[in-house]
């Protein structure tokens, strides 16, 4: 008999049970899908609600309570405006400067017009003169802007040109300039017109100088002394290296000056016919004050050559020399040392220690020379005697230049005989720094914009 089977039969999976399946797996990922988007389209909308919500009335809290970094204050303008009334020209120098926190003022532009000649030769016509200052005095309306211009002091400083004159002619001259001044948009005062001290005149030059080479930001033991040889004076400035011994020996010299909130005593010494024009004047005159003079420091070629100096005209011949047509140095060397003596100088023997920087008529005449170029450079005393010489020995005459051997020995002897300044000592020539003018006018300026008129 057989035994039954107890094996269960083998399932058949058939053509309708894969569809089943089939239909199965859709229907759950349709329900997947579903999700997915119900979820996304929650996210979608709490996005945007969120959105809207800081965007239409929350932007205003932000304003009000996120604390931003203040923007810097632009720098307040400040200008000024000084006419320099010299021997020889009278000169605007117009300053732009910027205010930086701590009261001091920065340098950013500058305008420099000069007219000649100078003031002092209207001093019979007082009213010609003022009409060339008023000249200057339209550029600088140019260069300030109209809405500076009732806040910008404008002040004249008249030099050794005014001081040589008479008194009454000098008064004549400030008068008419005064007159000007009233009917000029800048800001003047009863100070605004003034004839400067020789002292003031060589402090403002120093200041200039050291502000310019940017020696007053730190300590003021690393100035520099500043030479000015004008046509009628020559100032000499600096600190001392000993202040008590330098008010011991040379008290009526030390000034005491406020720089940059620090008190200083400057050395300044002003030698009032001692300038150029007017040392060639002292040497063409050495025989006796005539309006026609023979002079051994002029070529024998120089014919009656026209010389102006203070209101006199002087015609000039040059005298016969044993060096041919070339003037003899030694000669004319000796007239000048001559000269020099008649007027003391002190010989600061500080001002061996200095770093000396000179200007003015000193880099004119070394330019002409050759001695320096138009970017200036260092010189030696030895070197202006050698120039002089040079310059001396030379045959051809120089219609252009005439006097040019007789102001390059006239430097050389002041400088070495008249300050005691060794051969071998080194002077920086300079006429400006990274091309701003060396002028007294904008020491001055600083002065007027920090303490007023």
């Amino acid at each position: 008999m057989e035994r039954p089977s107890t094996r269960k039969p083998k399932q058949q999976i058939t053509e309708n049970d894969d569809d089943i399946y089939d239909n199965d797996k859709n229907k759950a990922e349709v329900d997947v899908n579903q999700s997915k988007f119900l979820l996304y389209s929650i996210f979608f909308i709490i996005f945007v609600g969120i959105y809207s919500y800081y965007t239409i009335y929350a932007s205003d809290f932000f304003k009000d309570n996120i604390k931003t970094q203040p923007s810097q204050p632009t720098p307040e303008p400040a200008y000024a405006v000084i006419i320099d009334a010299g021997s020889t020209g009278s000169r605007v120098l117009a300053l732009a400067f910027k205010k930086i926190p701590g009261g001091s003022l920065e340098l950013v532009d500058e305008l420099f017009i000069q007219v000649k000649p100078g003031l002092s030769s209207f001093a019979d016509d007082p009213k010609k003169g003022a009409e060339s200052i008023d000249q200057l005095l339209a550029k600088a309306k140019h260069f300030v802007p109209k809405e500076y211009w009732k806040s910008t002091p404008l002040a004249m400083r008249a030099t050794a040109g005014l001081r040589l004159l008479p008194t009454a002619k000098a008064d004549g001259l400030l008068n008419e300039v005064r007159l000007l001044f009233e009917h000029n948009p800048f800001y003047t005062n009863e100070n605004s017109v003034a004839i400067m001290d020789g002292i003031d005149e060589g402090l403002f030059s120093w200041f200039t100088v050291n502000f310019l080479l940017d020696r007053l930001n730190g300590k003021l033991t690393n100035t520099v002394a500043a030479l000015d040889l004008g046509g009628g004076s020559i100032q000499i400035t600096f600190i001392p290296t000993n202040s008590k011994q330098a008010i011991k020996e040379l008290p009526e010299f030390i000034t005491e000056y406020s720089i940059m909130n620090e008190k200083v005593n400057l050395y300044s010494h002003s030698y009032l016919g001692l300038g150029l024009m007017a040392a060639r004047k002292s040497v063409f005159t050495a025989n006796g004050d005539s309006l026609n003079v023979t002079s051994p420091c002029v070529q024998e070629a120089a014919k009656g050559t026209p010389y102006s100096f203070a209101q006199k005209i002087y015609h000039v011949t040059g005298a016969p020399s044993k060096k041919g047509p070339a003037i003899d140095y030694q000669l004319c060397k000796s007239i000048i040392e001559a000269v020099v003596k008649t007027v003391y100088t002190d010989k600061p023997k500080d001002l061996r220690n200095q770093k000396i920087v000179a200007f003015s008529y000193f880099y004119d005449r070394a330019q002409d020379a050759g001695l320096v170029g138009e970017e200036g450079g260092d010189v030696t005393v030895k070197s202006f005697y050698e120039a002089a010489e040079k310059e001396c020995s030379n045959t051809n005459y120089n219609e252009l230049r005439p006097f040019k051997c007789l102001d390059l020995a006239y430097i050389s002897v002041l400088l070495e005989q008249g300050f005691g300044l060794p051969y071998e000592t080194s002077i920086s020539l300079l006429n400006t720094i990274d091309g701003h003018e060396i002028s007294w006018a904008l020491g001055a300026a600083y002065h007027i914009l920090q303490n007023g008129l």
